[in-house]
Parts: structure tokens; C-alpha cells; sequence
């Protein structure tokens, strides 16, 4: 069975039992993503479970999120 973009939800070229190390595009704790999420011009940052599961308001997640995100910049 192949795996499935953890972004977009389209089928990889991978499947499930391939080893990590040997697939493009896999971060570790998030999982696969396809060829066009993995590209440069989609990039991706992380957020802690523990920042989601502790900011109960969706309005001061989405500026905490926002905060990480220019952080990165």
C-alpha cells in the first residue's frame, strides 16, 4: 500500500514498508509528503503538539503560528 501526502492527501511513490532513510521528501515525526509539497517553493514548519493542545482560543494559536512562522523567516 503506498503512502499518502501528509499535506495534500495525494498517493506517493513510496510505500508503507520503505524505509525512511531511502525516501525523498519524509520528515521525521510528520511523515510523507509528495513531490510538489516537498519542493522548495512549499515550504514547511513545524508545530509543537504541545502549542496546539495548550492554546485552547484559535485566534491566539493562528498568532502564535504566525509568530513561529516569521521566526523562521
Amino acid at each position: 500500500m503506498k503512502d499518502k501526502c501528509v499535506l495534500c492527501g495525494v498517493e506517493t511513490r513510496y510505500d508503507q514498508d520503505d524505509h525512511v532513510d531511502l525516501r525523498y521528501g519524509y520528515i521525521e515525526g510528520v511523515g510523507q509528503l509528495c513531490i510538489n509539497c516537498s519542493t522548495e517553493n512549499n515550504k514547511v514548519i513545524t508545530i509543537p503538539v504541545k502549542l496546539v493542545t495548550q492554546t485552547p482560543n484559535d485566534m491566539e494559536l493562528g498568532e502564535k503560528v504566525r509568530s513561529i512562522y516569521y521566526e523562521k523567516k
